[in-house]
């Protein structure tokens, strides 16, 4: 399943960057003035780099780690041009499940599985003195609500709700002054808190400080109105 996932990412991908590069010579350059609703619909990557701190019944658990699967999900953004080059954009996904498996001391260990629902809004400036290439640059603020979770060798897993920060840069290829291509880049800083008891120990109570900080690949289609 995760590797038709991947396939499936790149083929899109792909199809949208050569779409792109091939209409762009032949684009209408977008008007320069003006602002608006726009919309973003998209397939969005998001690929996990994992580092946790683990406790046991209060004691730090040296060598212990965790890493969470990557993801593959149908993202949607709404954003509203303030001025021709000055946007806000929301950001959200189709809440997919990433898998926390163990490592380290406890690799071989599938934790349990937690079902989440990502979410961004991002000040962007646009480059638009390039016609109809239009590159952008972004920072704001993510927040991630977990919907549930499955227990393995954790049981009673609980995982908070979480708020992050996120910086972006990425490129709109513009067809016309309202339909276009985009992919963005996006580096997410996020952490939470997660528990439960290990029954492997005894049932004893487990706790977790995690950095999840994914990278996030997102690209697909615009359309200004």
């Amino acid at each position: 399943m995760h590797s038709i996932s991947q396939l499936t990412f790149r083929k899109l991908l792909m199809t949208t960057m050569f779409l792109a590069l091939g209409m762009a010579p032949r684009a209408v350059h977008a008007t320069e003035s003006g602002s608006g609703l726009y919309i973003d619909i998209g397939l969005a990557g998001l690929f996990f780099d994992t580092d946790a701190s683990i406790k046991a019944a209060g004691s730090h658990l040296p060598g212990a780690n965790l890493s969470a699967s990557n993801n593959f999900t149908l993202g949607i953004g709404i954003g509203y041009f303030v001025t021709p080059e000055v946007s806000l954009l929301a950001i959200l996904g189709v809440p997919p499940t990433t898998t926390l498996t163990g490592q380290g001391t406890l690799s071989g260990l599938t934790l349990g599985k937690v079902t989440y629902g990502p979410s961004m809004l991002v000040a962007n400036y646009h480059f638009r003195q390039f016609g109809a290439v239009q590159p952008f640059l972004g920072a704001g603020s993510t927040y991630t609500v977990v919907f549930g979770t499955k227990d393995n060798a954790i049981s009673n897993l609980r995982v908070s709700n979480s708020p992050g920060a996120a910086i972006r840069a990425g490129a709109d290829v513009m067809f016309s002054d309202r339909w276009g291509a985009f992919l963005s880049v996006s580096k997410v800083f996020v952490s939470t808190n997660a528990s439960g008891s290990a029954a492997n120990l005894g049932g004893a109570p487990v706790s977790a400080h995690v950095d999840f900080s994914p990278l996030v690949l997102f690209s697909g289609i615009t359309y200004r109105f």
